[in-house]
């Protein structure tokens, strides 16, 4: 072979072999998308169960019939049902988080953006109902799975030390009441949610609002007063 000729197949081999390894790599990341895309729906789906029926109904023969799948095919993308129940928990407390994370998202924070951050908290549609049956299952869940336990006790710590920030920050600026610390109006804010969250589900969705209507008035109340003219 010719210099020149092998050059060329050198060149032409080199380039082939970047384009497979790009090529698959490119597959591999779809394949990831695919595969957490999957556990994701398979979460959902779990989690749609246990808010439909309890965590007893659970079983991998009724969420693969859910899924309109075998049981062969959930055990590819969970070794446990163990595993598929965490995995549902995770699904409704994040989008439950994930509101609330939003709602506390602002720059400029006074009493009116409050209101959202524990509106958000609440079951007040079908989405957050959903969500906060499961919720609740993983609340009795957790205390008898130790992982579970403190995995759910240090995130609600992230999240009460959030509220706290905007609380203080509130205080700061004098758009909110300093008799109470902000420490005790974080627990109180973060425990009657907790509360009502739980008592709201045992109301029809339609008297849920106005059940609720109290907790802002009581918000409301930690208001300053208005400067004497």
């Amino acid at each position: 072979m010719s210099s020149v000729r092998y050059e060329l197949y050198f060149i032409l081999r080199y380039s082939w072999q970047r384009k497979f390894v790009r090529t698959e790599r490119n597959w591999q990341t779809v394949r990831k998308v695919d595969h957490d895309s999957r556990r994701e729906e398979v979460a959902g789906a779990a989690a749609r169960l246990i808010a439909e029926k309890g965590l007893e109904a659970l079983t991998t023969r009724a969420l693969a019939k859910s899924l309109g799948c075998s049981i062969g095919v959930l055990s590819h993308y969970f070794s446990s049902k163990e595993e598929i129940v965490i995995a549902a928990f995770r699904w409704a407390d994040q989008r439950i988080d994930l509101r609330m994370q939003e709602a506390i998202a602002t720059d400029n924070p006074g009493l009116d953006s409050f209101f959202p951050v524990i509106k958000a908290g609440l079951p007040l549609d079908e989405e957050s109902d959903l969500e906060w049956r499961v919720r609740l299952n993983l609340h009795s869940f957790a205390l008898t799975h130790e992982d579970s336990f403190f995995a759910q006790r240090e995130k609600d710590q992230h999240f009460s030390g959030l509220m706290l920030e905007m609380i203080a920050s509130m205080q700061k600026q004098g758009k909110l009441r300093d008799d109470l610390s902000a420490e005790d109006i974080t627990h109180i804010a973060f425990d009657l949610v907790i509360g009502m969250a739980k008592n709201l589900l045992m109301l029809p969705l339609e008297e849920r609002e106005t059940r609720a209507a109290y907790l802002f008035r009581m918000i409301e109340q930690l208001r300053p007063p208005a400067d004497p003219c």
